[in-house]
């Protein structure tokens, strides 16, 4: 399972809907993966792809018109 609790991570809960989470579960289980680990890992990813999107709409508001 998951990590053992340590008191140094906030938890987070959320619903997401019953089709997601069934097929995340199961993809977990096969993966042999705490769902923990997972949605970290997801977690990750997201925050990597919007610091590519925030870095590329701060180069072009950042270039001079003609650069448009």
């Amino acid at each position: 399972m998951g990590r053992p609790a340590t008191g140094q991570t906030k938890v987070m809960g959320f619903r997401p809907p019953k089709p997601l989470r069934d097929e995340f579960e199961a993809i977990a289980a096969a993966e042999e993966r705490s769902p923990s680990d997972a949605l970290v890992e997801a977690m990750h990813d997201w925050v990597k792809k919007k610091r590519r999107e925030n870095a590329d709409r701060l180069e072009f508001s950042n270039a001079e018109p003609h650069e448009r």
